[in-house]
C-alpha cells in the first residue's frame, strides 16, 4: 500500500513539473493569428500584419488579364441581324423581270456568326476596386452563290468592334473565390461591307464569379456589348516592382 502511494506522489510530481515547464512566459500581451491558428506575441504584432496583407489577392496579385467568349446580348443581335436575305420566292409578289431572274438563279450558303469574343486587362487599386480596359469582336458572315456556276456573288458580312474602358467592384474576396460587378463605356464600331458607323457603346456584368488564384476560370451575367452569359479564363500575375515591395 506505501508503495502505491509512492508511486501516485510521483505522478502527480511529474505532472506538476511538466505543466509548469510548458507554460509560456506571460512577458508579452499574445494576439490570436486568424490565418495559422496560434497565439503570437505582441512584439510580432507587425509582421504578422504583413502575412495578413500577403493573403489578399488584391495585393499578391496586382494586374489581371482575361479571355471570353460569351452567348448573345439583344445589343450585338440587333446590330449584327437581318444579315442573310436569301433569294425571294417569286410568289410572295410580282417582282422587277431582273431581279426574278437573279434571285431564280441565286441562293444564300449557311449563316456563320461568332457571338462576342472578348479580351481584358485590370488594374487591382484597392481590395475591392480596379480600373481597366477590354475590347470586344463579333461578327456575322453569309455568302450568295451562283446556283448554276456555284460562283460566289456576294457577300453580307457585318463586323462589331468596341473599346471600353472597365470599373470593377468586388463584393465578396476569399483566397480562392471573387464576386464583383462591372460597367464599361466606350465606343463601338459598325462595319458592314463598305460602310460602318462608330456609336457610343456600354458594357455590363451583373454578377461575376472567379474561381482560382494566379490562373483562374469564370463566369458573368451581363447585359450589352459583351454578350449575355460569358465564361472564359485569365491570369493574374504582378510585375518585378511589384514583387520585390511584397
Amino acid at each position: 500500500m506505501n508503495r502505491a502511494y509512492k508511486y501516485i506522489i510521483c505522478a502527480i510530481a511529474l505532472l506538476w513539473i511538466g505543466s509548469v515547464s510548458a507554460q509560456e512566459p506571460i512577458s508579452d500581451q499574445l494576439i490570436y493569428d486568424r490565418i495559422t491558428g496560434y497565439m503570437t506575441a505582441d512584439s510580432e504584432a507587425e509582421l504578422l500584419l504583413i502575412k495578413k496583407s500577403r493573403n489578399l489577392q488584391s495585393i499578391r496579385h496586382k494586374h489581371d488579364i482575361n479571355l471570353w467568349y460569351g452567348a448573345p446580348g439583344l445589343i450585338s443581335e440587333f446590330l449584327l441581324d437581318n444579315v442573310g436575305c436569301g433569294y425571294y420566292d417569286i410568289d410572295m409578289g410580282p417582282l422587277p423581270f431582273q431581279e426574278g431572274i437573279r434571285d431564280v438563279r441565286t441562293s444564300t450558303g449557311p449563316l456563320l456568326q461568332l457571338s462576342t469574343l472578348g479580351i481584358g486587362y485590370s488594374q487591382q487599386l484597392k481590395t475591392w476596386l480596379a480600373l481597366g480596359v477590354k475590347a470586344t469582336f463579333a461578327a456575322v458572315w453569309q455568302y450568295e452563290y451562283d446556283i448554276f456556276t456555284k460562283q460566289r456573288l456576294y457577300n453580307y458580312n457585318r463586323y462589331n468592334i468596341s473599346a471600353l474602358c472597365d470599373v470593377r467592384f468586388s463584393w465578396l474576396r476569399r483566397e480562392v473565390v471573387e464576386m464583383y460587378s462591372s460597367v464599361a463605356v466606350g465606343l463601338c464600331a459598325h462595319v458592314e461591307r463598305a460602310n460602318g458607323g462608330l456609336s457610343p457603346m456600354f458594357d455590363l456584368s451583373l454578377v461575376g464569379l472567379k474561381v482560382g488564384r494566379s490562373f483562374y476560370g469564370f463566369v458573368e451575367l451581363g447585359a450589352g456589348i459583351g454578350g449575355s452569359l460569358r465564361g472564359g479564363i485569365g491570369v493574374r500575375f504582378n510585375n518585378k516592382q511589384t514583387r520585390e515591395r511584397l
